[in-house]
């Protein structure tokens, strides 16, 4: 009667010992992801290599050549860092200013009815509206200079930050505001230590999707107006059929995106720490 119990621990004993034993696939592991990228991006490079190799050159170049326009531009001369200079601050401008416009209208339209009924319909036009269709009108009010650059980043960015912060307001539990409101906390008290808080992954979301479209309208101002920056080389170059220095503003424009994403990540951990949607974005 005694032995049963012993040979039922026995057995538990030793399928957690063979649990213990089982081994991660290596593929499944980060060093085996890190062996797949890397074998990955070494295999379309070694393609790019040999494809471009044999082409003609004035429509398509290999990795190598772009490596040495990268060194042509960026170390025999500053132009590449004056266009990277110009760009980011043009686009960085443009975004900073969507931030606040965006949560500030975004949190109105989620938090009051009457404001929504007013501003939904010019919101729900201008987030459809190709921007590029405003482009002619915007060199007329603006000019053709920087500013027309920034407004271009600015119209671009503020409308997913608008709609994503309008959501998440209304996604506010409403039980969180009953508590607030039986302990006598007037609005201001209520934005602050309810809804902000709860509209936080919402804004972040917003944010993360505004940096894309912010780059789209940084180089569409640059390409169709100003003819500086990124966007002013890009345009250059292929004009003079030269791909190879086409693609290094190219990369430049991807590792800009890598960086504004990457810090929006630490930003997003360090103000929402208990938010399960900040380790979802690393991984």
């Amino acid at each position: 009667m005694e032995a049963a119990p012993n040979t039922a621990l026995d057995a538990q004993g030793l399928s957690s010992a063979e649990a213990l034993d089982v081994q991660v696939p290596f593929l499944e592991r980060p060093a085996g992801a890190w062996v797949i990228r890397i074998a990955t991006l070494l295999t379309v490079l070694i393609s790019w290599e040999i494809y471009g190799s044999t082409t003609n050159p004035a429509l398509f170049s290999p990795f190598s050549k772009v490596v040495t326009s990268f060194y042509e531009l960026a170390i025999q001369s500053s132009d590449l860092w004056k266009a990277v200079l110009n760009s980011t601050q043009a686009m960085l401008l443009g975004f900073a200013l969507a931030i606040p416009v965006g949560i500030l209208v975004g949190l109105l339209m989620g938090r009051y009815r009457n404001i929504e009924y007013v501003l939904d319909p010019y919101v729900s036009f201008m987030y459809a509206l190709p921007i590029v269709v405003l482009v002619p009108l915007l060199i007329i009010w603006l000019g053709i200079g920087s500013s027309v650059r920034v407004f271009i980043v600015f119209l671009m960015s503020v409308f997913p930050i608008i709609i994503n912060t309008m959501v998440g307001a209304k996604q506010v539990d409403q039980d969180l505001i009953d508590v607030a409101l039986v302990n006598c906390a007037n609005e201001k008290q209520t934005l602050r230590t309810v809804v902000i808080p709860s509209v936080l992954p919402y804004i972040f979301t917003g944010l993360h999707v505004a940096i894309g479209t912010a780059l789209v309208g940084m180089v569409l101002g640059e390409m169709l107006v100003v003819l500086q920056g990124l966007g002013g080389m890009i345009v250059q170059f292929s004009n003079s059929y030269q791909p190879a220095k086409v693609m290094v503003p190219l990369f430049f424009i991807v590792a800009e995106s890598l960086i504004l994403v990457s810090v929006m990540k630490r930003l997003q951990r360090r103000l929402m720490p208990w938010s399960a949607a900040s380790n979802i974005l690393d991984k």
